[in-house]
């Protein structure tokens, strides 16, 4: 068994900090040098890794997982060619009642648990992760780190080091060592409980890796964008963060202006997609696009290489497959529906769950070397943009973000542009809610962050309904016509 296996094992065990902080550092710095190789290990080692973690994803969850129980009791799924008898399991199965998925060992709240929320198709989804599997993400996020420094020009090294300069001390003797922070800022453009930022206070409390370096800075994405550009020319970040509707109406909110601000090097985008006309924007002026495929349920799905011409899926981390309406496998090259089961997590386990994305697998290697195989089309969700009355234009997940407190007390949620500067919200509210109170609480909110002259209307629902396809609509905004330049649809990228 090689090291970097030991070493997991032993987390596992733990639940996350088996060494104290500085033995748990040590830890993950091995396992991450393990990360960056794994990418380009021949393609039959790296199935050999995914069917031993497929194994032990399978005795937890015929051991500890009440959804899963009598499905695998007779041992008919034993690799992930067999994971095709199991049913196919989607958000609303999972928003409608979450807990057969949950493991044994993490249904109390004596055991370490963080517990975030998915919203993919509309559906508010309660997600469960185990520390130790946080804390082994800290490692895997090396394979596109690695990428994300030859990108923005920075060496590896280097940007490692600067994740540890937290006070002026360390500040001032890393610049006596040569190591500067001034041409390596990061901006991130995300809500305060982002997924990334809150895990990043379980890698803090386990490990050295600090909750935030001096050269990070921070801005929720419901700022106008005259106040973010004000911040990109204070600040001139190398690499900026955000949802890919953010910088798509970011770059053209600049182009119309005409404004006078500095991109960065490299734009990293999340959650949504970026139209064809922002990436134009962004290449006329040397801003590199780069993206990862995740999600809440699963985690780090696949991430882009130097090419950006796909994404390398990490198969030993979470097994995918694609499917026809049926469920059945379809070819490389032929688009459709993405399945997946994460084999990373032990405290909810998610068996060939359609996530609502389609795509399709590339027919070619990668030109790159990377050896993981290449989802060559990814035709995710890409939010919506909402008009605000004082003329501001929000991706639909930054308005999510600014309910985010009223949200987790609903099962679903849709809201509708109903005219510039009205909006109206549906919501399924949890059954011991007020009701009058939560629609209250919608107004308020909506007075305090999108300004007294945008209208928010509350309905409240027993259930939301679906289109002639069966598929819930998250948002709904007038004609294409009526839109933004900035809004139009085009190549997908990823879900976060």
């Amino acid at each position: 068994m090689h090291v970097s296996d030991r070493l997991e094992a032993r987390l596992r065990r733990s639940g996350g900090m088996p060494l104290g902080r500085l033995g748990t550092s040590l830890a993950v710095a091995t396992m991450a040098r393990r990360e960056r190789a794994i990418p380009y290990w021949p393609i039959d080692r790296v199935r050999e890794l995914q069917q031993r973690r497929l194994h032990a994803v399978l005795e937890h969850a015929r051991a500890t997982v009440p959804f899963y129980r009598d499905l695998l009791r007779d041992e008919a799924v034993r690799s992930v060619d067999d994971l095709a008898r199991l049913p196919v399991i989607d958000g609303g199965l999972l928003a409608a009642d979450p807990m057969p998925f949950v493991a044994d060992p993490y249904r109390t709240s004596g055991r370490e648990v963080f517990k975030t929320s998915g919203s993919s198709s509309g559906l508010r989804k309660p997600i469960f992760w185990d520390h130790a599997s946080l804390l082994l993400r800290s490692a895997r996020v090396e394979r596109d780190r690695v990428v994300i420094a030859r990108l923005s020009g920075e060496r590896w090294a280097a940007m490692i080091g600067r994740e540890f300069l937290t006070t002026e001390i360390r500040h001032s003797v890393a610049r006596w060592a040569g190591l500067t922070t001034r041409a390596h800022q990061r901006l991130l453009i995300l809500p305060g409980d982002f997924s990334n930022r809150t895990q990043r206070v379980v890698w803090s409390e386990r490990t050295m890796i600090p909750r935030r370096p001096v050269h990070y800075h921070h801005l929720p994405p419901s700022v106008p964008f005259d106040v973010a550009a004000a911040h990109l020319r204070a600040i001139r970040p190398r690499v900026v963060f955000s949802f890919g509707s953010y910088v798509d109406q970011f770059l053209h909110f600049v182009h119309a202006s005409s404004a006078d601000v500095p991109l960065p090097r490299l734009w990293v985008y999340l959650g949504d997609r970026v139209s064809a006309g922002g990436r134009e924007l962004a290449d006329a002026r040397g801003c590199a696009l780069y993206s990862v495929y995740s999600a809440m349920e699963a985690g780090p799905i696949g991430f882009q290489c130097e090419e950006r011409g796909g994404f390398h899926l990490n198969i030993d981390l979470c097994a995918v497959r694609v499917v026809d309406d049926e469920g059945r496998d379809v070819p490389a090259g032929e688009v459709g529906d993405i399945v997946i089961s994460p084999l990373d997590n032990r405290a909810m386990v998610l068996l060939n769950y359609r996530i609502g994305d389609r795509g399709a697998l590339s027919t070619e290697p990668c030109p790159c070397g990377r050896t993981l195989p290449l989802l060559a089309r990814l035709d995710g969700r890409r939010s919506e943009i909402i008009r605000l009355a004082d003329g501001r234009e929000l991706s639909s997940l930054a308005i999510e973000a600014a309910f985010g407190a009223e949200l987790r007390q609903t099962v679903q949620a849709q809201i509708e542009q109903v005219a510039v500067g009205h909006l109206r919200w549906r919501i399924v509210p949890y059954g011991a809610h007020d009701r009058a109170a939560l629609c209250e609480a919608f107004v308020a909110r909506g007075r305090y962050a999108l300004g007294a002259d945008t209208v928010i209307d509350v309905e409240c629902l027993d259930r939301l309904p679906t289109t002639s396809a069966g598929k819930f609509a998250r948002v709904v905004t007038p004609p294409v016509s009526d839109r933004s330049p900035g809004a139009s649809a085009s190549e997908g990228v990823p879900r976060g």
